[in-house]
């Protein structure tokens, strides 16, 4: 996001993303759930599938739900049916996959963000299938997380990944190794991403073949679900991006002063001296430092 000289980028957070392992450990309770005493890794049992009738998304059941305004239960299976895995190879890979790309946005967004990205792409989709096959009078069964991860592989297009140019032979004087910099806390969620959006292409691919064989009547996609999961999470992405970067494109000094404030912060020098320190630093009052600083606070990092 570029205006004259005025260069505004996301800066990935150095925190653990906790929403994303929450994700992952609701994806096990709702499998030990469909499993309860008997769990089957490659194909599920009569148990599990009948536990995947009543908690999956089928249209017919959504809409006589509606008609009583079970709200509800309506609240509570859409979630369900997102988290759930039928196999216990199909809750490894969402539990992964979710791990990949929802970190990676989660370090991006931030909680708060993250959150509502979260629980819009649980809900939405979900939503559009069941009003589309109620239409076409359909009563396929649908669950799995695969809208969820398409939102966040949409999201993830926001975000350009950084170009390296990687360095064959590196020369230190008076060192025959040459050292490395430590990396930071973000690095270790960082992942190609592109690179695994096509392998989770191919797994869905492989998924929807298997349901298609050995769970007749369950779908884990809908073509219609998944376009418009992958823009939905463009477009929200790209409007809490601009929401928080519009004003700082407008104005050069704002943004000067939020990059010298947490490069100060980096610092930990507390934010009493950070504020101080940027504004002797820019020539600019305390109290409108303070202002600017505070307005940016608890949204995506800027740099």
């Amino acid at each position: 996001m570029q205006q004259g000289n005025t260069n505004v980028q996301i800066e990935t957070q150095q925190a653990i993303p906790i929403i994303t392992m929450l994700l992952v450990f609701g994806m096990v309770i709702v499998f030990y759930l469909m499993e309860q005493n008997r769990m089957e890794f490659w194909m599920p049992n009569v148990g599990a599938n009948n536990w995947m009738e009543r908690n999956s998304i089928q249209a017919i059941t959504m809409a006589q739900w509606l008609r009583d305004q079970n709200w509800g239960r309506l609240a509570s299976q859409f979630p369900i049916a997102a988290l759930a895995s039928f196999t216990g190879w199909q809750l490894l890979l969402n539990a992964y996959f979710t791990w990949v790309f929802g970190s990676t946005i989660e370090q991006k967004l931030g909680p708060a963000h993250y959150i509502t990205l979260t629980i819009a792409a649980i809900y939405l989709p979900y939503f559009l299938i069941a009003y589309l096959h109620y239409k076409a009078v359909d009563a396929t069964y649908f669950f799995g997380s695969a809208y969820l991860l398409l939102a966040f592989i949409g999201a993830g297009w926001v975000f350009p990944e950084e170009k390296k140019i990687r360095q064959w032979f590196r020369k230190s004087r008076g060192e025959i190794f040459s050292r490395q910099a430590a990396p930071d806390a973000a690095s270790r969620f960082k992942v190609n991403t592109s690179l695994f959006s096509m392998i989770f292409i191919g797994y869905q691919g492989g998924l929807w073949f298997f349901t298609d064989k050995f769970t007749t009547g369950f779908k884990t996609i809908d073509i219609y679900g998944a376009i418009f999961a992958v823009l939905f999470g463009y477009g929200l992405a790209y409007f809490l991006v601009w929401s928080a970067t519009g004003d700082l494109k407008e104005g050069p000094v704002k943004l000067m002063c939020i990059r010298k404030y947490n490069d100060c912060v980096k610092l930990d020098v507390g934010h009493e001296l950070a504020v101080r320190s940027t504004s002797m630093a820019l020539g600019l009052p305390e109290e409108r430092v303070r202002q600017w600083v505070s307005e940016k606070k608890g949204k995506m990092k800027v740099s």
